[in-house]
């Protein structure tokens, strides 16, 4: 009898088990999970709605104050969707609207591209501090001097013009480069580096004899910095005394300042040779440099001065870090400037 119970228990569970759900037990399913969506689902697809709302709004505010239109913004904001970061950023990181940039021209939409000049000179992006390296071809300058290399050919060129889509290139001697042709620009920026870039010739046209070449912008930029550390252009009264022989105590202007050393300039005839030391005194930041060994290694003369690069020899870490800050500082309040429309671009 209990073993007939036994058998009549499991052949009434896997009836329970296989048999499909009733009216009853699906109204509950669907009442329980439009309770569940109701309560946690819905407020928070509501309030990741409401915090993009409110992030596009100060967006939008932030906009206002650099006097981009609403359509100008709205581009921005559309382009800036597809980044994973801080949308604000864009208008105090030009390396991200060059970005945005590249976005909004290779999408190819002539209304937008037209947009993208009066966006640049509203954000102060139309050119970049001396001290800033370059990181796309757009921040390359008009009339920026250089080779181009075609082949086995190397000839003097330099940036025409450049608009958003496009750098112009114009050859200073004749050439046979034809559309479709892989070319390379080399040039030297002055207290930067060695760059060059390469791309394809897209339009080739002349203008007052001069050939053209039309080529799309690229951020591949190779660099070569010139020195270890930046120079930063100063005006600094030095006294210096030349060492070797008789000791020349003589008066100048420091005209640039880095880690590595100083470049002096002076009126007179005392010929300064390279290899030569010299003690330097002179205040920077409030801060006295004295007796401040260096050696020249290089020096120029020009028609009204005598002008020599000289390397610290022996310089404390406690001057390092006062020259350090001075030229930090000097950056910034550079850079607070330029954004401001304080600095002449």
């Amino acid at each position: 009898m209990d073993t007939q119970s036994g058998f009549d228990t499991f052949i009434e569970a896997t009836r329970y088990l296989f048999r499909g759900p009733s009216p009853q037990e699906i109204l509950i399913l669907i009442l329980v999970s439009s309770v569940f969506i109701s309560l946690i689902v819905i407020p928070v697809i509501y309030m990741k709605i409401k915090e993009k709302a409110k992030a596009k709004e100060f967006f939008l505010s932030r906009a206002k104050d650099f006097d981009l239109t609403l359509e100008e913004a709205e581009l921005l904001w559309n382009y800036l969707k597809t980044f994973p970061i801080n949308p604000n950023l864009i208008f105090e990181n030009k390396a991200l609207f060059e970005k945005v940039v590249d976005k909004i021209v290779k999408n190819g939409d002539p209304e937008e591209i037209k947009l993208i000049s009066t966006i640049r000179m509203k954000l102060r992006f139309t050119s970049l501090p001396w001290f800033i390296p370059l990181t796309t071809t757009r921040d390359i300058e008009v009339y920026q001097t250089g080779y181009l290399a075609t082949g086995n050919q190397k000839v003097e060129a330099y940036v025409f013009d450049k608009d958003e889509e496009y750098i112009y290139i114009a050859l200073l001697e004749p050439t046979n480069v034809e559309v479709g042709d892989k070319i390379q620009f080399l040039f030297l920026r002055e207290n930067d580096g060695r760059y060059s870039f390469e791309g394809t010739v897209d339009r080739i046209f002349m203008d007052i004899g001069r050939i053209v070449l039309v080529i799309k912008h690229t951020d591949k930029l190779n660099r070569l910095q010139l020195r270890q550390s930046i120079r930063w252009k100063v005006k600094i009264p030095v006294t210096f005394t030349i060492l070797e022989g008789e000791e020349i105590k003589l008066e100048g202007t420091i005209e640039d300042i880095s880690l590595r050393g100083v470049r002096v300039c002076y009126q007179g005839n005392i010929n300064i040779k390279e290899g030569q030391k010299v003690i330097l005194d002179f205040i920077l930041k409030s801060y006295k440099f004295e007796n401040l060994l260096g050696t020249v290694v290089h020096k120029a003369v020009y028609e009204k001065k005598i002008c020599m690069g000289v390397r610290f020899e022996g310089i404390s870490r406690k001057e390092e870090e006062i020259i350090e800050r001075f030229i930090l500082d000097e950056q910034r309040k550079l850079l607070r400037a330029y954004k401001i429309g304080e600095l002449e671009q």
